[in-house]
């Protein structure tokens, strides 16, 4: 499953990151990388991106980005 795929309130942690070594920094340097968990905020409509928290840093994505971005659901913990 990637992360283009969750859907609001969802929590996933992130499993493999499939970038460029430049964009996957950036990406590791807002909390966006393997054992991070995410929480989707929003989706914006007609696949224009998808807003997180992740692990408390929040940020959008372009779907084309988070289609690279691969994930496994989990539940929330208390």
């Amino acid at each position: 499953m990637d992360l283009s795929q969750l859907q609001i309130g969802q929590v996933a942690e992130i499993e493999k990151v499939e970038v460029a070594p430049t964009l996957e920094a950036r990406l590791r340097a807002l909390n966006v990388s393997p054992g991070k968990r995410v929480r989707a905020l929003r989706i914006a409509p007609f696949g224009g991106g998808i807003m997180l928290d992740a692990e408390g840093v929040r940020l959008a994505l372009r779907m084309s980005l988070a289609k690279k971005i691969q994930i496994g659901l989990r539940e929330i913990e208390n």
